[in-house]
């Protein structure tokens, strides 16, 4: 039998279900149709044109844009392994604004990622670049307690919830095209919100039932490798927030301050619970000189530094760090 002709379980669901990804085979032509996109080149000459030695040593997104009251917004995640979702929602609410020079200030929804996009995941973790493709395919309406579609998952369950708690929301994943009664300014159809194109920054692996895992095309590739960090430091500075998605460990979920990096390094392969994906809005250095990134964890405010977290990513990097985006 021809190998094209059999369904998989996903695949089932996107072809039967309009709103999500249609098909395995339409979200790869969308990620190189997408990375060929005059849009793409355009992107890739600001980020080659803008002088690196412009980047200032420490950065803050949320002073950069003060207009965008988005990036500060810290989520919790609550019971429910949808980190993806998450951070992608706050990824898109933070560029819909940045790029409308802060005319456009929505919250975007997690959960309208988490139940419609059958092939972006579930309450048990998911893919951040599906999520930004299905933006830019489906678009995404507001959340929020007030918005179109609030997000259902209990927040009592502990910071972070454990796992466990996962397997009981999985009910909760409904995906209902209706905005909730008291959201009366849109129907869910009218409430979306759109990006253009979606991207991963550094070369990956995107794992694809019926496919395998299949490379796809990266920003990097117009790049020379050596210069990644320069380059994903202009993104940042000149696009706004993007998803890094990493490996983590106990530890991490013990986090309470100061610049996080993996200990024991010894054994950590063995020690992963699982890959968590949260939003990068800065950069530093400590008074070593040691780089890290300032990110937005989806814990809530009790966790970290008020909800967020700075990581030195030497260690980590090893093991194929994916930074996300897309442009609006």
């Amino acid at each position: 039998a021809n190998v094209n002709t059999k369904i998989t379980v996903t695949e089932f669901q996107a072809k039967y279900n309009p709103f999500g990804i249609r098909s395995t085979g339409k979200l790869i032509d969308d990620i190189f149709k997408f990375h060929k996109s005059d849009l793409m080149k355009q992107h890739i000459r600001i980020l080659n044109d803008f002088p690196a030695s412009q980047l200032p040593d420490k950065f803050d997104a949320r002073k950069r844009w003060p207009q965008c009251s988005s990036i500060h917004d810290v989520p919790n995640q609550g019971g429910c392994g949808s980190c993806y979702a998450v951070a992608v929602a706050g990824v898109a609410s933070d560029r819909m604004c940045i790029s409308t020079n802060g005319t456009v200030q929505v919250t975007l929804s997690p959960d309208d990622i988490v139940s419609c996009c059958t092939a972006c995941g579930t309450c048990f973790g998911g893919d951040p670049l599906k999520a930004l493709i299905y933006w830019v395919n489906e678009g995404i309406v507001t959340g929020g307690q007030d918005g179109c579609r609030p997000y259902p998952y209990d927040i009592k369950c502990g910071v972070p919830c454990p796992l466990f708690e996962f397997a009981k929301n999985v009910k909760l994943q409904k995906c209902d095209r209706k905005c909730q009664k008291i959201y009366y300014q849109n129907d869910y159809f009218n409430d979306k919100y759109f990006a253009s194109i979606a991207y991963t920054m550094v070369p990956r692996i995107l794992p694809l039932p019926a496919y395998g895992n299949i490379p796809i095309p990266a920003v990097m590739d117009y790049f020379n490798y050596d210069i990644t960090l320069e380059i994903l430091k202009k993104e940042l500075y000149l696009f706004g927030p993007m998803t890094m998605a990493f490996p983590v460990t106990e530890e991490f979920l013990h986090y309470a301050n100061g610049i996080y990096t993996p200990f024991p390094e010894n054994d950590f392969t063995k020690r992963i619970i699982y890959w968590h994906v949260v939003r990068i809005i800065g950069w530093g250095h400590d008074r070593e000189r040691l780089f890290y990134w300032t990110a937005v964890n989806s814990y809530g405010r009790s966790w970290g530094e008020y909800g967020l977290f700075r990581i030195d990513v030497r260690f980590l990097e090893q093991f194929g760090l994916e930074y996300e985006a897309a442009l609006v």
